[in-house]
């Protein structure tokens, strides 16, 4: 997932100095909140990406969707309060609805009915590992939502959406089961 046509530098050295670039021109420290919050998504996104690579074939494109709403969220974080208007996508209310009726497919195939274990399958391990780096990304941005750091409400709901998502998904995984349409 990149910027179209776009070359992007790894290496600037911007951060040798504690500090990280955010979108809009500004900074803030790599320990702040919503540095940690934004570290919690890039980690959800490589745990999908594992995940993504074990899955079964029809389960791919869904883990990547939610991989490039990762980004989306990501850049929410990355706007500092008052700028959000300047980005061109946010997580609004069809996405959780899309989380949902999601879920709502899953339940109708996988029934849970104890606690699960991860490690019944590589893929269902890779979605629980980033199941639980979800519900910490939650974490971070209840607390930013406290701090006044963020404003939507709805990315909060999604992102919570997704850690249910995501666990069965895994669970699917480990299991075999296709879920169809």
């Amino acid at each position: 997932y990149s910027r179209e046509g776009a070359a992007i530098s790894i290496t600037t050295g911007r951060g040798d100095d504690g500090d990280t670039d955010l979108w809009f021109g500004d900074r803030a420290g790599k320990s702040s909140p919503s540095v940690e919050a934004l570290g919690a998504f890039d980690e959800a996104r490589a745990a999908l990406g594992m995940g993504r690579s074990l899955a079964p074939e029809w389960m791919k494109p869904e883990i990547l969707r939610i991989q490039k709403d990762l980004f989306t969220a990501s850049s929410e974080v990355a706007t500092l309060r008052g700028k959000a208007d300047r980005l061109k996508e946010r997580i609004g209310p069809d996405r959780v609805r899309w989380a949902e009726s999601q879920i709502a497919r899953y339940e109708k195939v996988i029934q849970i009915n104890d606690w699960a274990i991860p490690g019944e399958s590589p893929p269902g391990a890779a979605l629980d590992l980033a199941t639980t780096i979800l519900r910490r990304a939650e974490r971070r941005l209840v607390g930013l939502e406290e701090s006044g750091l963020i404003d939507n409400r709805e990315l909060l709901v999604f992102v919570n959406r997704l850690s249910d998502l995501v666990f069965l998904m895994a669970r699917a995984a480990d299991r075999e089961v296709e879920v169809g349409e």
